[in-house]
């Protein structure tokens, strides 16, 4: 889950009221007079992460450089800082802000520079130190300032990485996350996202979670494929391993090893979860959708739908089209 506190009145995600001490803080800064929802295409990344994630999450801060702060500033030592700028002007911090914004470049072990926020490196007296992602519209400025520009979108340096735009941050920003949690995720987090080659096809969640607990395990992989493959019409287990080329026993002992559950009960998970992708996202009929996914019988779908979700299709349903819009 993504936390958010909020600065001012915004509500950009959903708020967890109670944080786990291994959580990964990062907070994102945005200018005092920027729109708050220009920052949720990075909250949506790192709910995307932590979706995919089962152990250590991200806990993810939106601020202003005017935002209260009543911490020990040491605890930047152990935060990422993504200061968000846009393409349309160059970010100006206000002289009494400027003291905090060097504390918290200097302190913080891994910060990103988007856009028009490279210009806080000159207020943080540090325009000599990096060489910076500067988009095109800020070129000539920058070279006034005294910036280090670099041809490239993004580039790592040190403690600081910057990129030219919001966008070019993206996979940057999934690297880190590769960092934090090993290659793998950070693959799987891109292709989940559909930031990697376009040629591969997007996964669903639960598919990808799957895949992140089995360490990418060949056999694993290739019998969720054929899972997903065959979800309105299941196949039987044994067919399932006659199909990959081994026994029964060897397939149900390397996903109990690997994933912890059973072929039977991740097969289930899969056809659930497109169960409820159907029912929030489509107006067929629960009788329509237990045929589309395997289960035969709403009452047989209902039985599953309720155990993995706590509630049942019908109830599913009217509470995703009660749901309250957010606002920025």
């Amino acid at each position: 889950m993504a936390y958010l506190e909020p600065i001012q009145s915004c509500a950009l995600a959903p708020v967890e009221s109670r944080a786990n001490k291994s959580d990964l803080r990062v907070d994102i800064f945005v200018p005092d007079v920027t729109a708050n929802a220009s920052a949720q295409m990075f909250l949506d990344l790192f709910q995307a992460a932590n979706d995919l994630l089962t152990g250590t999450r991200y806990r993810v801060t939106l601020r202003t450089l005017s935002t209260p702060v009543n911490e020990d500033p040491r605890q930047w030592q152990r935060r990422t800082v993504i200061f968000l700028g846009n393409l349309q002007s160059r970010w100006v911090s206000r002289p009494d802000q400027r003291n905090r914004l060097a504390s918290i470049l200097r302190l913080s072990p891994r910060s990103m520079m988007i856009g028009g926020a490279v210009f806080l490196m000159r207020d943080a007296g540090m325009n000599h130190d990096v060489n910076l992602a500067i988009h095109p519209n800020f070129t000539a400025a920058a070279q006034e300032e005294g910036l280090l520009a670099d041809a490239s979108t993004t580039v790592r340096e040190g403690r600081i990485n910057s990129a030219s735009s919001g966008f070019a941050a993206l996979p940057l920003i999934v690297d880190l996350i590769g960092e934090d949690h090993g290659p793998y995720i950070g693959k799987t987090l891109s292709a989940y996202l559909g930031l990697s080659d376009g040629r591969q096809s997007p996964q669903s969640r639960e598919f990808v979670s799957l895949r992140h607990r089995s360490r990418g395990d060949r056999l694993i992989d290739v019998a969720l494929k054929m899972m997903q493959e065959h979800i309105e019409e299941p196949l039987q287990i044994r067919e399932l391993a006659s199909t990959l080329g081994v026994s029964t026993r060897k397939l149900e002992r390397r996903f109990q090893e690997k994933t912890g559950s059973t072929p039977l009960t991740v097969y289930r998970q899969l056809r659930i979860e497109r169960a409820h992708q159907l029912i929030s996202q489509t107006d067929l009929t629960n009788s329509e959708i237990a045929v589309a996914t395997g289960f035969g019988s709403r009452a047989n779908l209902a039985h599953w739908f309720r155990k993995q979700y706590g509630t049942g299709p019908t109830e599913a349903r009217t509470r995703m089209f009660q749901r309250p819009a957010l606002t920025g």
